[in-house]
């Protein structure tokens, strides 16, 4: 018999690899080095192997696999709570696109917020828009370099470039995001942890007026050049504690209803209310109407006016 304790670690052992694995599989399908490819796929089946015996072990007789897969089923389901709004400024935005497109979006308070819950449902909405989906993800760390520098070495990772030694060399590593692109690619660049940016003001100001401009400013001609249309560029940069009070006034920054390809957009992420938790139980719990009620009333009560995350954990505690 597994004790908890040994659960617990099991459980952390499991998501750090589910976490490798994915970093993994989207380096993998961004290399063209066959070498590279080689060694990737080595890894990649390593990992499998691995995840697939921590599985086992959670899902074992031992470990109550029934009551851990519905406790996982109904965790996966959680993005459905209540991202419609946001989900539907974004496609708002995507459907101004009649030829190529840029947009740059910035989640705020993304873990009081549900922030990661959100960009599932971000990347799956980019996931039904095409079938050429190139997806990036670098997250800033303590050990790290947290600068413009740190960001470009992240991404070029991603694209077999081994070493970046200063913030200028961007146009290297926007030209070989450009190699990559077909006719109906959706590029989706992800930048989390940007809360830990020794210098906040100054990297957004980089970011739109080096970066991003460049990138946007090439993007058309690339386009014309390769002979390839339908190609987007979607930027979404998420910070964890809550940072737009000191910088949504800064010209970089731009608003839903005057929205400009060139600067950055934040999508606001909004509490939920009583009524959405008890739509969300009434279409994925499986539980009567009246204990659905009771439970939306007391987690509701207990998030602290419908906080995402302290609805989340009530949720999951309360149903696991």
């Amino acid at each position: 018999m597994v004790n908890d304790d040994r659960r617990k670690l099991i459980k952390l052992e499991y998501a750090n690899l589910v976490q490798e694995q994915e970093a993994c599989s989207n380096q993998y399908s961004s290399t063209i080095d066959e070498a590279e490819r080689v060694r990737l796929k080595r890894k990649l089946d390593n990992l499998d192997k691995k995840v697939d015996e921590l599985e086992r072990q959670l899902y074992s007789n031992d470990l109550n696999a029934d009551a851990n897969r519905r406790s996982r089923a109904l965790e996966d389901k959680l993005p459905k709570i209540d991202f419609k709004k946001q989900i539907t400024t974004v496609k708002n935005i995507l459907e101004q696109f009649t030829e190529d497109g840029a947009a740059l979006f910035l989640i705020n308070d993304s873990l009081n917020m549900a922030g990661d819950l959100f960009r599932l449902e971000f990347k799956k909405m980019l996931e039904e828009e095409t079938t050429d989906l190139k997806h990036y993800e670098v997250a800033f760390s303590i050990g790290r370099r947290l600068d413009e520098i740190g960001f470009l070495q992240g991404l070029g990772g991603h694209l077999g470039i081994d070493e970046i030694e200063n913030e200028r060399e961007y146009s290297t590593v926007i030209d070989k995001i450009f190699g990559f692109i077909g006719n109906g690619s959706i590029v989706f660049i992800e930048l989390r942890k940007i809360n830990l940016l020794s210098n906040r003001e100054d990297f957004f100001s980089w970011l739109v007026n080096n970066f991003w401009k460049t990138l946007v400013e090439k993007l058309s001609l690339i386009c014309q050049f390769k002979d390839i249309e339908q190609v987007k560029f979607i930027f979404l940069a998420m910070s964890d504690t809550d940072i737009c009070k000191e910088y949504a006034k800064l010209s970089c920054f731009c608003t839903e209803i005057e929205f400009d390809k060139y600067k950055i957009l934040e999508i606001p992420l909004k509490e939920w209310s009583e009524k959405d938790i008890r739509d969300w139980l009434t279409k994925h719990s499986g539980l009567s109407k009246e204990k659905n009620t009771a439970i939306a009333r007391d987690v509701y009560e207990s998030s602290r006016g419908g906080t995402p995350k302290n609805i989340r954990d009530a949720l999951m505690s309360t149903l696991s």
